[in-house]
């Protein structure tokens, strides 16, 4: 994928370096010369370009951009500007960073495909695994759905997949089951880790203390679930 990266902030920068070294072609664009050279190692190409109107714009490889991302936070009326020059140029995929709900709403009236509140995203995430132990990992697909990784809860413990029954009961998506095993390593010295159960291969499976499960499902259904963890 072609990524053109709109915005060298610390979201700008964090999300062109991750993509970059995932193996995308990524074109990191700022105004400012100084943040420019200092990433330019380690983004595939960057760009000082201030984008104040359709001439800047034009100057930008859209053509070779699968999609164009604006991560601009605190110059909430740039975003704005910038997004409406964009669409004027005919860019097909546009995903940019809101900031507050007023700055979203703009961004979705204007035509944007899709908006990303980082800030937000870090704080629910954070949020949710403190609010139990064994909330082992959430992944927040949109504002309304959600996969969860977490241990077993007490009530499932000696239960088989089948009486279980955790996608009828709970109404999720079952998507895994982990056991704990111990192994030992080139040291000699045992060590736990988690392995995924072939569902299939054991449809009769009981889940033991140890256990985690991955689930999806809507964020009110999995807020229900938590309560049993």
């Amino acid at each position: 994928m072609n990524y053109l990266i709109i915005g060298l902030g610390n979201f700008g920068v964090a999300l062109a370096t991750r993509l970059t070294t995932m193996g995308h072609d990524v074109t990191g664009v700022d105004a400012d010369m100084r943040i420019v050279e200092e990433y330019k190692s380690q983004i595939t190409t960057t760009m000082c370009v201030n984008i104040i109107d359709q001439v800047a714009i034009k100057s930008l490889p859209l053509d070779d951009t699968d999609v164009v991302i604006v991560s601009l936070g605190n110059h909430i009326g740039e975003s704005i500007v910038i997004v409406s020059l964009l669409k004027q140029a005919g860019v097909k995929h546009i995903v940019a960073r809101a900031v507050n709900p007023i700055h979203r709403t703009i961004l979705e009236t204007i035509g944007v495909d899709e908006v990303i509140e980082p800030e937000k995203t870090t704080a629910d995430i954070w949020s949710y695994s403190a609010e139990a132990e064994k909330i082992k990992g959430i992944y927040l697909i949109d504002h309304e759905h959600q996969i969860l990784e977490c241990q077993i809860p007490e009530i499932l413990k000696g239960q088989s997949l089948s009486e279980a029954n955790i996608e009828e009961t709970f109404n999720v998506k079952l998507i895994a089951v982990k056991r704990r095993r111990s192994k030992f390593n080139f040291l000699g010295s045992r060590e736990l880790e988690y392995e995924v159960v072939n569902t299939t291969d054991e449809p009769d499976y009981r889940f033991s203390a140890n256990d985690q499960i991955v689930i999806y499902s809507s964020t009110r259904e999995l807020d229900r679930f938590k309560k049993q963890l």
